[in-house]
């Protein structure tokens, strides 16, 4: 899998509206005690996989007076199967979607 493509986006850097702290809360509210901070970003075990995050935050988005972070996410795959890391994946994707309209 570490080499594969990733299964939501086919690309192992995302770009979030997020801050490093939200994001992180995120994935713990999800994930609880799978989720580890080491010098080099987040660390997720689950799903029988187990995934690196690191977080580099950006110069934000202003829309008018509205200001949003820019969060530089790069994922990769430590250690599992492919059909876990595809499962692990997807829960990431949900836990920390935003709302919108």
């Amino acid at each position: 899998m570490a080499d594969g493509a990733l299964p939501w986006s086919g690309q192992p850097v995302r770009l979030m509206n997020s801050t490093p702290a939200e994001f992180e809360r995120a994935l713990r509210q999800a994930f609880a005690e799978g989720v580890t901070v080491d010098d080099s970003g987040l660390l997720l075990a689950a799903d029988g996989a187990q995934l690196h995050f690191a977080l580099r935050s950006e110069n934000g988005v202003c829309i008018g007076a509205l200001q949003l972070p820019l969060l530089r996410v790069e994922i990769s795959v430590r250690d599992g199967s492919r059909d876990g890391a595809e499962k692990l994946l997807a829960r990431v994707d949900r836990a920390t979607l935003r709302g919108g309209g």
